[in-house]
C-alpha cells in the first residue's frame, strides 16, 4: 500500500447499510494486543491536531476479513452451518505472527498493513470457501478481482481533502514495529454507528481457532 494524494470520507451511504442494521462478519479483533493499542495511540496522537477524521478507540481496532450477510437476511440455521464449515477449514491453518509498523494514508483511512500478508489471504480464502460449502455460491469474478487487502484502520476520514497534512504528521512519529500472535478468527455481529460516534461496534458471536504450530 502507498500513500494517496487526496482523501475522501469513509462515511458515505454504503449499499444495504442503514442505522441499526447489523451484519455478521469474520474479523481479527485485538482486545488482547496492548502493544498494538500503544502503537495505534502513538500515531493517533500525532494526528490529534488535524480535523477531518475519527480515530478508532483501541477496543474497536480490527482487521475485516469477510462478511457473511446482514442479520435480517441470514437465518440462524444457515449461520450455524457456515460457522461450522468455516471452523473446520480454519482449524487446518497454522496460527500466525503479524508485524505492524508504519501506517499508510489510503483513500478513506489511515491504516497499518500487516506483514506477512499471505497467511491472511489463506484465512480469507478458507472463510470464503467455507461459506461456499454451505451456500453453494462460489466467489464471483468481480469479487475475485476486487481481492483482499488486509489492514487495520487507525482513523477514518470524514472530510475530503489533501492527504499531505496526515502524511507529514505521521512522519514525525518514531516507533518500533510490534508483533502479535493471531490464533483465532472472530465471527462478530457488527453495527456501523454514525453520528455522533462514527465507529464500528460489535459483539463476538463465536471464535474459530487456528491450529497451533
Amino acid at each position: 500500500m502507498e500513500n494517496v494524494d487526496e482523501v475522501r470520507s469513509h462515511w458515505w451511504p454504503r449499499q444495504g447499510w442503514r442505522p441499526g442494521r447489523l451484519i455478521h462478519t469474520w474479523h481479527l479483533t485485538f482486545e488482547h494486543a496492548p502493544q498494538l493499542h500503544q502503537l495505534a495511540e502513538r500515531y493517533q496522537t500525532a494526528l490529534a491536531s488535524i480535523d477531518g477524521h475519527n480515530p478508532i478507540p483501541a477496543q474497536w481496532l480490527h482487521l475485516t476479513v469477510q462478511s457473511v450477510g446482514f442479520v435480517d437476511e441470514v437465518t440462524e440455521e444457515r449461520l450455524d452451518q457456515v460457522t461450522k464449515a468455516v471452523a473446520v477449514r480454519l482449524g487446518q491453518l497454522h496460527s500466525v505472527e503479524l508485524t505492524f509498523h508504519r501506517p499508510v494514508v489510503i483513500g478513506e483511512a489511515v491504516v497499518l498493513g500487516p506483514a506477512p500478508a499471505e497467511p491472511l489471504h489463506q484465512i480469507w480464502n478458507e472463510i470464503r470457501n467455507g461459506i461456499a460449502d454451505v451456500t453453494g455460491n462460489a466467489p464471483t469474478a468481480a469479487e475475485q478481482a476486487k481481492g483482499f487487502h488486509p489492514h487495520v484502520s487507525l482513523t477514518y476520514f470524514n472530510t475530503p481533502g489533501p492527504a499531505e497534512p496526515y502524511i507529514d504528521a505521521l512522519d514525525t512519529v518514531q516507533a518500533d514495529a510490534v508483533s502479535i500472535q493471531v490464533d483465532q478468527v472472530a465471527l462478530i455481529v457488527q453495527n456501523r454507528v454514525l453520528e455522533p460516534e462514527w465507529v464500528y461496534r460489535w459483539n463476538t458471536r463465536t471464535t474459530a481457532p487456528l491450529r497451533g504450530r
